[in-house]
């Protein structure tokens, strides 16, 4: 059922936009500043507290669930956890508005251009980067953990990266949120390399992957391996909107072959 989640999720997300005024995990914020507040020698505390929410709470959730509606209310919870957990915001609505296929004035414009951390005067690679982090926090980091841990893998993911944007937060505390951050991203910054390697050009994904090697160990694989391939894959002569469009091609490609490839695990029983 897994896959079926997933696919009805992310419909669902695509053609009911008004789903992301209700991706709103601010409330997190308040027991990891208490525990800040309260134990600031021990910044380890907010990461794990936020560990601890998730699956306590999802559990709890399930059992309820389950509970009132038997596997039905289970099915329910998890297509709703994904649903709410996915983006926040909408990937293919920014890439429009950023590439003007779609009319938008200037704050949405701005808005889209602040959430995708992309500059104006940016490069084509540095566009097409940008998608490609987008595609990471808002659709693959989240399906990757849903689909191993379930609804407590969801929350977690999307937990620590709301968590990673609280203000007044103490830098220890984030630094140990950020090392959750980069665990959690690994496999699926491996994942995307591979992937993009099969989508697009093998040559040189290859090359890029030597050359992150060369300056950290081939174990070791952070969101800058994204900066790299999306500097090796993109021309050199083309302009900001072809390398939006670029890497939002590139990440519809990936998600079709994950897609494709989950099928494959549920028809071989590996996928429940």
């Amino acid at each position: 059922m897994t896959i079926l989640i997933v696919l009805v999720g992310l419909l669902i997300s695509h053609f009911a936009t008004g789903f992301r005024h209700l991706r709103r995990f601010d409330w997190v914020g308040l027991p990891l500043m208490w525990l800040q507040g309260r134990f600031p020698e021990q910044p380890w505390l907010p990461a794990v507290a936020l560990i601890l929410i998730s699956v306590v709470g999802s559990w709890l959730a399930l059992w309820i669930a389950t509970s009132l509606l038997g596997l039905a209310g289970a099915l329910l919870l998890a297509l709703a956890v994904f649903i709410l957990t996915l983006g926040p915001r909408d990937l293919d609505r920014d890439v429009a508005v950023l590439t003007d296929s779609i009319e938008s004035d200037a704050a949405e414009v701005q808005s889209a251009q602040k959430a995708m951390r992309l500059d104006p005067e940016a490069q084509a690679s540095e566009g097409a980067a940008a998608v490609l982090h987008a595609g990471l926090s808002r659709w693959f980091g989240l399906l990757f953990w849903f689909v191993l841990l379930g609804i407590t893998g969801a929350l977690i993911y999307r937990l620590t990266r709301v968590a990673l944007q609280l203000e007044n937060a103490d830098p220890a505390a984030l630094e140990w949120l950020a090392r959750l951050r980069l665990v959690l991203d690994w496999p699926v910054l491996a994942l995307l390399t591979v992937s993009l390697a099969l989508v697009n050009d093998l040559d040189r994904v290859l090359s890029a992957w030597r050359a992150q090697r060369e300056q950290a160990p081939a174990w070791l694989i952070t969101p800058s391996i994204l900066d790299r391939l999306a500097a090796s894959l993109v021309d050199d002569d083309a302009d900001l909107g072809a390398g939006v469009v670029f890497g939002h091609q590139m990440v519809w490609r990936i998600l079709v072959l994950w897609l494709v490839m989950l099928s494959v695990l549920l028809l071989a029983g590996w996928l429940a």
